[in-house]
């Protein structure tokens, strides 16, 4: 019984898991305590060979509006012009209006290594951080919503990533995967369509 407890919150959770846009920044948790609930989110992701490459960036407060209404514009108008900042203008501020920011990283000096150690899957292991990185940030993603949160997926990263390693002094080998968005929900996910279960799990040799 305990055991189907347990499993029917954590898939709780996971239904619970949804992308919400209209946040603000109206304060759920202190700080310190979301710090830690992502401390424990990465501490606890799987990855290949344990090799734990999942590395993490919190942003609050100031550094968090920073990133949105600065950072990300300044990449923005550098790479596609002024009209693409102005026409994500209103997305970005939406995304500032929130509590913070989730960096997730994957260091590559980590994963070079394992490539180098285990030359047989070599060519596997950038994938594989990829796979750890996503279950990182399912987890991130899982606990903040049990907490209220309501949090959205974003990956602006291929354009800011250097100005970010240069701005918090990060190794060089830190590879930005994606960002974090989360905040207060004042507007609830909308519903969700779901294609047939039986076109995406088949099962061979179950018992009836």
């Amino acid at each position: 019984m305990a055991s189907q407890q347990l499993s029917t919150q954590f898939l709780q959770a996971v239904q619970n898991r949804r992308t919400v846009y209209h946040l603000s920044n109206k304060q759920i948790l202190p700080d310190a305590q979301i710090v830690q609930l992502v401390q424990q989110a990465v501490r606890e992701a799987p990855s290949s060979f344990n090799v734990q490459s999942s590395r993490v960036v919190v942003l609050f407060g100031k550094q968090h509006q920073n990133y949105w209404l600065k950072i990300v514009p300044d990449a923005l108008r550098a790479v596609s012009g002024e009209a693409a900042v102005q026409a994500s203008m209103e997305k970005l501020k939406g995304f500032a209006a929130g509590s913070g920011t989730v960096l997730f990283f994957e260091d590559e000096n980590l994963i070079k290594g394992q490539q180098e150690a285990f030359l047989a899957y070599a060519v596997n292991f950038p994938v594989w951080a990829k796979h750890a990185s996503g279950m990182a940030q399912v987890y991130t993603w899982a606990l903040l919503e049990a907490e209220g949160y309501g949090a959205s997926l974003q990956h602006y990263g291929n354009i800011t990533g250097e100005t970010l390693k240069r701005f918090y002094q990060l190794p060089e080998s830190y590879d930005i995967q994606c960002e974090m968005v989360f905040g207060y929900p004042e507007t609830p996910a909308g519903e969700k369509e779901y294609m047939p279960d039986h076109e995406r799990v088949i099962a061979y040799g179950h018992s009836e």
